[in-house]
């Protein structure tokens, strides 16, 4: 019997230590020959620009078709008109039923501008870099500061991820998109995204620029959807989660104070040493007595949408935008009562259709929405029963208005009204976009 168990006992062995060795030799054959699998995915992969060629100053161009439209900003007689990320235009405006293109810069990455004392100021991707254009037509390389805004890469036009960015490479200056087949190790969880160690999708996207206008110490006057403003001796740029104050003087630009925004701030308007933010949820207030440190007074918050602001005496005029990214449905302009800066609130609102930019003068409100409205503005709280005119057929999306010419920048062109007589308003150029 007891031989017997033995015998038993053995064979268990036997069986288990086969089933170990089997179990092994599966295992190593796996390291050895490691089964692969092939995934393919779309994505967005960088084109790089040196940073020698990125940084190399261009001569100025002749002057260009408008193609793609930005920003704008009016300095004397002349016209500055953002060519998105490629650069800005250069009109002459001295007659505006009959303005002149002069010439182009060549400047990657630009979106915004504003200008102080002869000097334009301009994004370009990460640098911010200024210019002298005492003679306008003929601006000269003046300055730059390296990485003022980092993180910045140009819009992204489709919904693929970020191929991951190397840095070293240079400036991202666009996306190729592409279609990636490679192996990988088979893994027990599949990832759903793909390729999850080649995508890159952290980024933030700074875009819009620069507004300050009719008060003292600003030389230029830029649209509502500006998020650089020029004000006294500092400018003040606005990325959609930093506030960032750059010191003047003379040709010397120096990188100040910046404050965190939990907004997602989209402009800026400068007015009575005050700072107005507009944003998607609301409106920021701060103050700037102490200009190289702005300090936050208050904030207005509202549904979600996107928002431009100016601001006259004590009414501070927002359009709302919903739809598509912007948020909720509902469209409004928003007349805030702004005589407490510290205490802002709705006093009365207007139902939109799709608004853009504004812009203010005198008595006289304009806004970009299905064209362009204009109100009379004399009775802020009566607004909307104060409509004088629909101009329609256009794009509107930003407005200059200033010494009785309202300029106008659409996706379609740059248009320009003379309102002298508010009960006679007359389109008197416009200057067309070249479509691709």
């Amino acid at each position: 019997m007891y031989a017997k168990k033995r015998i038993v006992k053995i064979f268990d062995y036997i069986i288990i230590a086969t089933a170990a060795a089997l179990f092994a030799a599966m295992v190593l054959s796996s390291c050895n020959d490691e089964t692969q699998n092939t995934i393919t995915y779309t994505v967005n992969e960088p084109v790089y620009m040196s940073f020698s060629e990125f940084r190399t100053p261009l001569p100025v161009k002749a002057a260009q078709e408008v193609v793609n439209p930005g920003k704008i900003c009016l300095y004397g007689n002349y016209i500055f008109i953002n060519e998105i990320t490629k650069g800005f235009h250069i009109v002459d405006n001295s007659n505006p039923s009959s303005p002149q293109q002069v010439a182009f810069i060549d400047l990657p990455g630009n979106i915004d501008i504003a200008i102080k004392d002869n000097l334009l100021f301009a994004d370009s991707f990460i640098d911010l870099v200024w210019f002298d254009i005492t003679q306008p037509a003929q601006p000269k390389a003046a300055g730059r500061l390296e990485e003022v805004f980092p993180n910045v890469l140009p819009p992204v036009n489709n919904e693929y991820p970020v191929k991951e960015i190397d840095n070293s490479k240079g400036v991202v200056v666009g996306w190729e998109v592409k279609t990636i087949t490679e192996k990988e190790p088979a893994r027990y969880y599949p990832y759903p995204w793909g390729c999850p160690t080649c995508l890159y999708n952290g980024f933030e996207a700074y875009s819009d620029g620069s507004k300050a206008g009719g008060v003292s110490g600003v030389t230029a006057i830029t649209g509502s959807t500006a998020r650089f403003a020029a004000y006294g001796d500092y400018l003040y740029v606005v990325t959609s989660s930093m506030l960032k104050v750059f010191a003047l003087s003379g040709n010397t630009v120096t990188k100040g104070n910046e404050q965190y925004l939990n907004w997602n701030t989209e402009t800026i308007f400068a007015c009575d040493r005050k700072l107005f933010l507009g944003t998607t949820t609301g409106l920021l207030i701060y103050d700037i007595t102490n200009p190289a440190a702005p300090a936050r007074l208050s904030s207005l918050s509202h549904v979600m949408g996107c928002d431009p602001v100016v601001v006259q005496g004590d009414y501070a005029y927002v359009t709302i935008r919903g739809g598509n990214a912007c948020g909720q449905e509902q469209s409004l302009l928003d007349v805030v009562d702004i005589s407490n800066p510290s205490n802002p609130y709705v006093k009365t609102w207007l139902s939109m259709q799709s608004p853009y930019g504004l812009g203010i003068d005198g008595d006289m409100l304009f806004v970009c929405d299905n064209g362009l409205k204009v109100f009379d503005a004399s009775d802020p709280l009566q607004i909307g029963a104060r409509q004088v005119k629909h101009f329609t057929g256009i794009s509107g999306v930003d407005v200059i208005p200033y010494n009785n010419i309202l300029i106008l920048i659409g996706n379609d062109g740059l248009y320009q009204y003379d309102y002298s007589d508010i009960r006679d308003i007359k389109q008197i150029s416009v200057l067309k976009v070249t479509k691709n």
